[in-house]
C-alpha cells in the first residue's frame, strides 16, 4: 500500500486525536475513514449531477414532464398507502401554459 503524506496545523492535529479518541479509534484510521468517506460524497454528488444532466437532455428531447404537485400527492398517497395513479407525462409547454 502507497503512503500518502498529510500536514496537519496543530489544532486540526488536536481535533483529530481527540475525535478518534472517542470513537475509539487511531487517528490513522479515523482519517482513512474520513477520506474514504469525502470521495464517495464526491462521486455520489458527481452521479447525482451526470443524472440531472440526463433527465435534462431526456426532457430537451422528448418535451415531456410530469407535474411535480401531481407527482407530489402521488407519493404522499402511496405513503400513505391509499390507491392512486402515477400521473402521466405531459408537453412542457401544455404545463407551463396551464401554470399561468
Amino acid at each position: 500500500m502507497r503512503t500518502l503524506s498529510l500536514k496537519l496545523d496543530e489544532q486540526s492535529r488536536a481535533k483529530v486525536q481527540a475525535v478518534a479518541s472517542q470513537q475509539g479509534v487511531t487517528p490513522h484510521a479515523f482519517m482513512v475513514r474520513a477520506i474514504k468517506s469525502a470521495v464517495a460524497q464526491s462521486e455520489f454528488e458527481g452521479a447525482w449531477g451526470a443524472r440531472a444532466m440526463l433527465a435534462r437532455a431526456n426532457i430537451e428531447q422528448t418535451g415531456m414532464v410530469v407535474d411535480g404537485l401531481a407527482m407530489a400527492k402521488y407519493l404522499k398517497d402511496k405513503m400513505r398507502g391509499r390507491r392512486s395513479q402515477r400521473p402521466a407525462p405531459q408537453v412542457l409547454e401544455q404545463l407551463l401554459i396551464q401554470g399561468k
